[in-house]
């Protein structure tokens, strides 16, 4: 949980071991929305020296994660079933920023757009997503 890892010095966390991995930090306003940071690092990059497709879609559903998280009820999970990502521009320095929100909060599916910009407020990436809500097993 987000609150059980240390505060960063810039007011993020790292909720996982996953976003630690990419250095994904999350500040989310528990209201099913969501804003996740991620440095562009030198490992994110391909040989062109762009950030790899692969990790700006990886950011963009954590960032989905961290806006359904706060709408499931005690015991419940959700895992990605659907996700369509359009790539408008690259990235290659500074940091990537992405931000979710649900549309479409249902019981069993849910359904988030996401944006992912680059510092200058440039649109990298759009995408949109459906969730299967899974219930605690028995």
């Amino acid at each position: 949980m987000a609150t059980d890892q240390p505060t960063l010095p810039d007011g993020y966390v790292h909720e996982s071991a996953f976003s630690e991995l990419l250095d994904m930090r999350v500040r989310d306003p528990d209201d099913g929305t969501s804003e996740v940071i991620m440095p562009i690092k030198p490992g994110h990059l391909q040989q062109a020296g762009r950030v790899q497709g692969g990790i700006v879609v990886a950011l963009a559903d954590y960032a989905m994660f961290r806006a359904i998280k706060a709408l499931l009820n005690p015991g419940e999970a959700t895992t990605t079933i659907e996700l369509k990502v359009n790539f408008l521009a690259a990235a290659e320095k500074g940091e990537l920023t992405a931000t979710a929100k649900i549309i479409s909060p249902g019981r069993r599916l849910m359904v988030g757009e996401m944006e992912v910009r680059d510092q200058d407020g440039k649109l990298i990436a759009q995408g949109l997503g459906t969730y299967m809500v899974l219930q605690p097993r028995q």
